[in-house]
């Protein structure tokens, strides 16, 4: 139990800062074969990116639509990857099911 609070604490005050560690972060969170579909998927959406906005107003790594959203909800997101990260992959669970079946949807649409 002691570990698992240690962890946990680690978790959630770990910083990170580069592409490296923002897959590394990912690379836990997903199967083997679901992290090479979402390299594939958020290298496509934003190449990693977590300031990314684009043309369309979504923003970060996984390029999160916020339209209801304050100008200061927005800005913290692109402030946190790593919140970028857990609310991509749970949106992707949720709305797909996994990471390939999304990325399979970009293919075919150019959106997920």
């Amino acid at each position: 139990m002691k570990n698992l609070l240690l962890s946990l604490v680690i978790t959630l005050t770990m910083t990170l800062n580069t592409t490296a560690e923002f897959k590394d972060y990912a690379r836990k969170l997903v199967t083997a074969k679901e992290f090479r579909c979402l390299t594939q998927l958020w290298g496509k959406e934003s190449a990693w990116r977590p300031k990314a906005i684009s043309p369309t107003n979504d923003y970060g790594i996984p390029q999160r639509n916020m339209p209801n959203h304050t100008k200061k909800q927005r800005e913290q997101f692109l402030k946190n990857p790593k919140a970028q990260i857990d609310w991509g992959i749970g949106y992707i669970r949720h709305r797909y099911g996994d990471v390939c079946t999304a990325l399979e949807h970009h293919k075919r649409r150019n959106w997920y």
